[in-house]
């Protein structure tokens, strides 16, 4: 069904190669995932890098972070994120933004 995912075994499961490898994937099956249509990645707001902007259905923006490994500043990574973009708004010709955003947080 997915095809371009390099997976290595780990301990107790499976994990992708790197977190490129993992936000290639995502990317490219964002909606079939997730059902989500992506607006841009890697995308540069107050000098930080946001791995996946995206939005539902409903117009609302998702932020995703991935992570391959496990990382306990994700959360506050985050919200600086959604800080910072709530500022600029972003994509407001796509984005709903009297709706609440969204964070998802895609790590180990």
């Amino acid at each position: 069904m997915f095809s371009n995912a390099s997976l290595i075994k780990s301990g107790s499961g499976w994990e992708f190669v790197s977190e490129e490898i993992l936000e290639d994937f995502l990317y490219e099956h964002l909606e079939i995932l997730l059902g989500l249509k992506v607006l841009d990645r890697q995308y540069i707001v107050n000098s930080q890098r946001c791995d996946i902007l995206a939005i539902d259905r409903q117009e609302k923006l998702v932020v995703l972070e991935l992570k391959n490994v496990e990382d306990r500043g994700i959360v506050q990574q985050l919200t600086r994120y959604y800080d910072a973009l709530l500022d600029e708004k972003p994509f407001s010709d796509k984005v709903d933004y009297r709706q609440p955003v969204r964070l998802v947080a895609i790590t180990p």
